[in-house]
């Protein structure tokens, strides 16, 4: 089926400037190829997408931009698929988010960077000492970067990026049902009506198409169960002039030069700033509690900043790195934030990662599972275009890559979350994230490695074939075992089977037992290991030497089959 609205692209522009309303907005003509509820990143993402297509496309979003939204910070993870999805669709509006450079150039003078990822763990009424952190610097590579993104102003060019590429943007528009007939999905808002072959649902947990097909009920109940409580500050020093000299990580990047989460037993804090790079003009840092809810169930009876000033000051070190903050905004406060739905997709519709279910903020993995899902999802539709072929058998992939992910990050955090009752527990957990983070990232860099050296956007098609991105890597089956063994030992914790420190033994065995983990590069499995510089060209050499040598044949010729580029 080819796509009804015009193909090249001045075309496209005059298209939609027929349909501005006298706002400014477009205007919701009768039909579409496809209509996109909300107007997120993966909304926008997909939508831009459709439109370089040559697509017809609304997008309806039922408040307008520019408006407050949490920041986010990235991970090496995140910036590749961003880059990858921009250079598989060439649209550079989307690369440049994978770049800190290219966002302030392009974007916005108001994002952070990410150089650094670090966790100092407190106990009440104790400094944090040196023994209390980790550190983890990714490695510099020329093609991306990790940013903190203001998300106000990135969601907004967002937005924009996609009217530029045709799509008819209506705001202030509020869906108020949609019917998935055999023939079309009629979009019914209360500005009008429009039809469409597809609608593709990124409206997040006010999904109005969820509610209509029961999605969120009998949706698998999520383990992780926390609430938060957050705001903007100004005037945030860096905790790095907190610590005592001999307290600091000693790396070559600042704790502050990345996202710092404080860890305690119950909860953690995000610490994201976005002055922390020499290009931003920005004076203000993301701030927030992410707290386990029957270790901290919510106290309607005091206002939210009592409330976190009540906690941050059993720990002397976070009430003291927030004594210098100034609040731009009044502290909110969520109750449980953990969402799912039994399904994600089918005929003529699909859910948005972000729709389908959401965990916790813990590690960042939002936006990679946005892009993985947006470069999945997009490749199906566009392919069920061309067949003509809408049935929920051709989006059961879509379905599938979102209960893994799902499922995946209520594992992970859920666990961290039983770790954080003692540091032993927490350093094992945190080393095993650090090497799954680790490898990961090199499954999708081997992608991107054998793309520059080929220049055929066929090299990242093998990641359409797996169920989840990744699940191809060499190393997958080993992590997965690990993970559920290191589970059921926190679980036999937490449920007084055994102690801390025996739990934290068997988690750190299991660790020095696996052979894709090069002890030469980081000390895994031991209760010693905590920083890690891949800054370091003589570490990623070390690294990159064991992969192409001495690793395991699975391994060796699985992840480290790349050659490295000239420019790395």
């Amino acid at each position: 089926m080819r796509p009804t609205g015009p193909t090249d692209s001045t075309d496209r522009t005059r298209h939609h400037e027929d349909r501005l309303r006298a706002d400014g907005g477009s205007a919701l003509a009768d039909s579409y190829d496809v209509v996109v509820g909300g107007s997120g990143m993966s909304a926008s993402t997909t939508a831009t997408i459709l439109g370089k297509h040559g697509f017809d496309v609304a997008m309806i979003e039922a408040g307008t931009h520019p408006r407050f939204a949490i920041g986010e910070a990235m991970l090496p993870q995140s910036s590749m698929w961003m880059w990858i999805v921009g250079e598989y669709h060439d649209i550079p509006e989307i690369q440049y988010l994978s770049d800190a450079n290219e966002i302030v150039d392009n974007i916005t003078t108001s994002c952070g960077i990410k150089h650094s990822i670090g966790f100092a763990y407190h106990e009440p009424d104790r400094p944090v000492s040196a023994d209390r952190t980790h550190q983890l610097i990714p490695p510099n590579l020329p093609f991306y970067s990790e940013s903190h993104l203001l998300r106000e102003d990135v969601d907004h060019y967002l937005v924009d990026v996609a009217r530029e590429y045709g799509v008819d943007y209506v705001d202030e528009t509020e869906i108020t049902d949609v019917d998935l007939g055999e023939d079309e999905v009629t979009v019914t808002t209360d500005r009008g009506v429009a039809t469409a072959s597809f609608y593709v649902d990124g409206t997040g947990g006010n999904s109005i198409l969820a509610d209509q097909l029961g999605y969120r009920e009998d949706a698998p109940e999520l383990e992780t169960d926390s609430r938060a409580i957050f705001t903007h500050v100004e005037g945030l020093d860096p905790f790095d002039e907190v610590l005592g000299a001999d307290a600091r990580p000693g790396q070559s990047n600042r704790l502050h030069d990345g996202t710092l989460h404080h860890v305690f037993d119950g909860g953690w804090m995000w610490v994201i700033p976005f002055d922390n790079f020499d290009r931003s003009e920005a004076t203000r840092a993301s701030v927030g509690l992410m707290l386990d809810r029957e270790a901290y169930p919510v106290d309607e009876s005091v206002e939210p900043i009592e409330e976190v000033e009540r906690i941050v000051s059993q720990f002397p070190d976070i009430e003291q790195h927030l004594d210098t903050a100034d609040p731009v905004m009044p502290w909110t406060r969520t109750g449980r934030i953990q969402r799912s739905a039994s399904q994600s997709s089918g005929h003529r519709h699909y859910l948005t990662s972000n729709t389908y279910g959401f965990v916790d903020p813990l590690y960042a993995i939002g936006l990679v599972n946005t892009f993985e899902s947006v470069f999945v999802s997009t490749n199906l539709l566009l392919d069920a275009f061309e067949d003509e072929d809408f049935s929920a058998e051709r989006f059961a992939p879509v379905d599938e890559l979102h209960r893994r992910q799902l499922s995946n990050n209520d594992r992970l955090i859920s666990n961290a979350y039983k770790s954080m009752g003692d540091f032993r527990l927490w350093n094992a957990w945190t080393q095993m994230w650090l090497g799954q983070v680790l490898f990961h990232d090199l499954y999708i860099q081997r992608h991107c490695f054998n793309y520059l050296e080929s220049g055929q956007t066929a090299e990242f098609d093998a990641l359409l074939d797996e169920a989840a991105p990744g699940d191809g890597a060499p190393f997958a089956t080993q992590k997965a075992a690990m993970h559920l063994m290191m589970a059921d030992v926190l679980d036999a914790y937490e449920a007084g089977e055994t102690s801390a420190d025996r739990a934290a033994d068997q988690m750190l065995a299991e660790m020095r037992e696996a052979d894709w983990l090069p002890k030469h590069v980081y000390d895994w499995g031991t209760d010693r290991a905590r920083h890690v510089d891949f800054s370091n060209p003589e570490l990623v050499g070390k690294l990159i030497q064991w992969g192409k040598t001495d690793s395991p044949d699975r391994i060796r010729e699985g992840l480290f089959d790349f050659t490295v580029p000239e420019m790395v």
